[in-house]
């Protein structure tokens, strides 16, 4: 299976950058404004077992996702996995490795298998890792701006 990986250097220690990145509504924050996230059904802070059901636009199509998280380590770890989703498998992991001391940095890893038939024409692994890059770009910079 593909796997996207990209690491942020962000400001605070590690429980600053989770307790942030635990928070749907920060999560959207940090999401590129076209795809237009929108969460549906999302605890306030996210825990182990929390489901997370949200629409974003993709290719000019606006698709329902639903995530529950599978893991949760405070403050080093959580992984949501996609329960709903045009994919046929998607695992994305949040990982906070100790930084030079006054930063952390974030590893997100995303393992994914790309959707069959003929949808898996236009949702290549290389057009969803293309997209991935791009919104890492964004995010990359949204982070470190929420976080400064």
């Amino acid at each position: 299976m593909p796997v996207y990986e990209s690491r942020i250097a962000l400001p605070g220690s590690a429980q600053r950058v989770f307790d942030f990145l635990i928070r749907p509504a920060n999560l959207q924050l940090i999401s590129p404004p076209d795809v237009q996230m929108a969460f549906i059904e999302a605890p306030e802070v996210i825990s182990l077992g929390s489901k997370l059901v949200f629409k974003i636009q993709v290719y000019g199509q606006v698709q329902q996702f639903e995530h529950k998280i599978v893991e949760f380590d405070t403050p080093h770890k959580f992984r949501e996995e996609a329960i709903v989703t045009p994919m046929k498998s998607w695992i994305q992991d949040y990982i906070l490795e100790t930084g030079d001391g006054s930063e952390v940095v974030l590893l997100n890893r995303i393992t994914f298998e790309p959707p069959g038939g003929l949808l898996g024409f236009i949702l290549t692994s290389d057009r969803i890792m293309e997209n991935l890059k791009d919104g890492h770009d964004y995010r990359r910079d949204a982070l470190q701006k929420a976080l400064a």
